[in-house]
């Protein structure tokens, strides 16, 4: 009994090692302490001994070496979850990432409204004229045309010898003289001066009252009613001068001339170069056409598409290449060129024809053109 408390002493003495190595070193320490208290043999097969119920408590035991450390145990279960612990501080913002790549591009989203309508916006700017069409095929001859409103009334014709003159009228009657101005204030009269010299003939006395009015003279010119009647006799032989004209002129025109204001357009009829069509215009006391308007060549127009040929006109460019005048050497004051004319092909293109379409082109001066005289 008395082994007991004595091995449990020495177990509470020991410092805290594993579960094997307490068991075994208890074992040895209490195989040796029985033998030491007792004095006994080792136990070979002897008989218990008496009770030890008398025996008093014995010295306390030397404290034994530490043993051996034991096997590391298994891992033990996790405890509990401990409480939250009180929110940290913001770290330090971190180094922004590499840029992801891109992603494949979404399926295309659903057609929005339509906007409002938009301001009308400024007006544009007119475009260029567009370049002139191909001529279109020569129309059938119209109708011929109504005889004309007679012409405008001619300018008067030239003044008429001066008259006889006539004889010298009696004088006319004075007319009676003006009202006199009033009389200025008197001023003071001054001191008597001494006797003067003999003083000057005094003031023209005033005008006595006329006399009878004279008969009324011959007038110096002719009687007015006769002059009237003879100036209205010379208009109507112009009137009739001018109306035969015109008639002379239609008749002269027809078929083969144009007039147009105070111009006469005149085919001749015949081919010639620039230079033979010249000499002959001059002969006949014109020169070759020269249109300064639409109208003017319009009726050269209708001159040549009557004779189905194209005709020389007057301007050239052989003073300075590309710029065409008049053979005064004036500048053009019209021109009707076709698309892309004059562009000079071949280099000798110094003269101009004009088309059966009224287009004009520029020609090489020694080709035969149709020889068409302006009056």
């Amino acid at each position: 009994m008395l082994l007991l408390p004595l091995s449990v002493l020495i177990l509470l003495t020991q410092p805290l090692r594993p579960l094997g190595a307490e068991v075994k070193t208890y074992s040895q320490r209490t195989a040796a302490n029985t033998c030491t208290l007792v004095m006994c043999n080792p136990v070979e097969n002897g008989l218990p001994g008496r009770d030890g119920r008398d025996g008093r408590e014995g010295p306390r035991g030397e404290k034994g070496d530490p043993g051996s450390p034991g096997a590391v145990g298994r891992t033990g279960m996790p405890g509990p979850a401990g409480p939250v612990g009180p929110k940290g501080d913001n770290g330090s913002a971190g180094e922004p990432g590499l840029k992801g790549d891109s992603g494949p591009s979404g399926p295309p989203g659903p057609r929005g409204m339509p906007g409002p309508a938009g301001r009308e916006g400024p007006a544009g700017k007119q475009g260029d004229v567009g370049p002139q069409g191909p001529p279109g095929p020569q129309g059938e001859a119209g109708p011929k045309g109504e005889v004309g409103m007679p012409g405008k009334q001619g300018s008067a014709g030239m003044t008429g010898p001066t008259g006889v003159k006539g004889e010298t009228g009696a004088p006319g009657e004075r007319g009676a003289p003006g009202v006199a101005g009033e009389a200025g204030p008197a001023g003071a009269m001054g001191p008597p001066g001494p006797p003067g010299a003999k003083g000057s003939p005094g003031l023209k006395g005033d005008r006595g009252a006329p006399g009878d009015r004279g008969a009324k003279g011959e007038s110096g010119l002719p009687d007015i009613t006769a002059l009237r009647q003879q100036v209205e006799a010379l208009q109507q032989q112009v009137q009739n001068l001018q109306n035969a004209l015109s008639q002379y002129r239609k008749v002269d025109l027809f078929p083969d001339g144009r007039g147009i204001g105070k111009k006469i357009f005149k085919a001749a009829g015949v081919e010639k170069s620039f230079q033979e069509a010249q000499q002959l215009c001059t002969q006949a006391g014109g020169q070759v056409a020269s249109p300064r308007s639409a109208a003017e060549n319009e009726a050269l127009r209708q001159l040549v598409a009557a004779q189905n040929k194209a005709a020389f006109l007057s301007m050239t460019d052989a003073r300075k290449e590309g710029t065409f005048t008049y053979p005064s050497g004036e500048p053009l004051v019209y021109t009707n060129w076709a698309p892309g004319e004059p562009n000079d092909n071949g280099g000798s293109e110094d003269c101009v024809e004009i088309f059966t379409n009224g287009k004009w082109n520029d020609k090489v001066c020694g080709e035969q053109r149709l020889v068409v005289c302006e009056f």
